[in-house]
């Protein structure tokens, strides 16, 4: 792993870390799962094969809180075994957080994280983050980049992302935010080129009523391809949106704006490219369900070594029956736009789309023991071959110790 992505996601945790032995009597939990399932081509190979799974999934959570912080500390391993040809299958992912109140106008926040995978199409897929808490509207989920061009390949993915960021109140209605991230991706066995990136956003807040507050910001990146020249990149990306609550329980979220990426392109030189860039979030929220709509649309780096312009879109829906029983419901589809890249050279691969669905019921057995089953679908859009879709089902039994639900 590079080493300068390496010594910043190292340094992140020192800080929180730092910041969190400073705090008193943490909230520790350890959810320890096992299950089994059933997956008509689990990795989504071409060459597909039925499999069956068992698994052991270990997820530990730490929590420092005081009046003036959060800090947080959450992992999980998980490790799976088929019947065939498959194997045996190890995945881990590792986060910190922290937000920290420096003074009545000032707050500062932190976040790390780290998460390498065989599957990582699989494991990003279907992820989607619940609604952003905070005063205010209640904002969309967050879609976490899905790199569709390394869809089906035999390869583990490792992905670093790491990120400083304040926020200061200029007054009781408006602020302004800055932030700066270091992320990277690194793909085994030759499929992709590994990449880093840097970026830096400014941002302007300004509450208009109760309901509604708009923002102004502006963000800019540079993609560095390890080893090579073709495909490094400079993205920048101006935006304007709004947030507004519509009622008490429906809030919408809306950015607009441009990307405009320049790349380099070997010895023709560079390419510009500008594009439109924007997001939609609407989400209703009640006392025993919720439900949010996602849609996103920007410009990213991929393991094809050049800047694309990734579109996502994503639903989440989750219910409390009942005191004990839960249903949840995910599904996204996502799109990589590699037409304009004009780089030469690249991988054979040209996935470009990809969709699924998983709904999930869960009943708590107790306070601690909790049983799931979770069936879900997913498929490749690949023009150049045939890929088979995956049709799959898991059961989970869920120990928690520690901390209570």
């Amino acid at each position: 792993m590079n080493k300068i992505a390496s010594i910043g996601f190292v340094g992140l945790c020192c800080i929180c870390s730092s910041a969190a032995f400073a705090q008193s009597d943490p909230q520790a939990s350890v959810d320890v799962s096992v299950g089994a399932g059933i997956a008509s081509n689990p990795f989504l190979y071409e060459d597909s094969e039925a499999a069956g799974s068992a698994s052991l999934n270990i997820s530990p959570r730490l929590i420092f809180e005081d009046e003036i912080s959060k800090t947080v500390f959450g992992g999980n391993l998980r490790l799976a075994q088929y019947t065939n040809r498959y194997g045996t299958d190890i995945a881990g992912r590792l986060q910190v957080s922290d937000e920290r109140l420096i003074n009545e106008r000032t707050t500062l926040r932190i976040a790390a994280s780290l998460l390498s995978s065989r599957s990582a199409l699989q494991d990003g897929l279907l992820t989607v983050e619940g609604p952003q808490p905070g005063p205010g509207p209640t904002l969309p989920p967050v879609l976490p980049p899905v790199d569709t061009t390394i869809a089906g390949t035999r390869s583990r993915v490792t992905s670093l992302n790491s990120s400083i960021g304040m926020t200061y109140a200029l007054d009781e209605v408006s602020s302004i935010n800055l932030s700066t991230s270091l992320s990277g991706a690194y793909f085994g066995d030759d499929v992709g080129y590994d990449y880093r990136s840097v970026g830096t956003q400014v941002g302007y807040q300004r509450r208009l009523s109760d309901r509604t507050s708009i923002n102004i910001g502006v963000q800019g990146s540079l993609v560095d391809y390890l080893g090579r020249k073709t495909g490094d990149s400079r993205i920048v990306s101006p935006t304007i949106g709004v947030q507004h609550q519509l009622s008490d329980r429906i809030s919408v979220s809306a950015n607009v704006g441009i990307s405009n990426v320049r790349t380099n392109i070997g010895p023709a030189g560079h390419s510009e490219v500008t594009s439109f860039a924007g997001s939609l979030g609407v989400c209703s929220e009640s006392e025993r369900q919720s439900m949010c709509l996602s849609a996103s649309r920007s410009a990213q780096p991929t393991a094809l070594g050049g800047v694309s312009t990734v579109s996502s879109i994503a639903i989440t829906y989750s219910a409390q029956i009942s005191s004990v029983d839960r249903f949840s419901l995910a599904a996204r589809y996502g799109k990589t736009d590699q037409k304009t890249n004009g780089l030469s050279g690249l991988p054979f691969f040209r996935v470009t789309e990809i969709a699924g669905v998983s709904g999930s019921y869960s009943r708590e057995l107790n306070d601690r023991l909790t049983l799931s089953v979770t069936p879900s679908y997913s498929k490749v859009y690949d023009a150049a071959s045939k890929r088979d879709a995956n049709f799959a089902v898991m059961a989970n039994l869920t120990m928690r110790f520690g901390s209570k639900r």
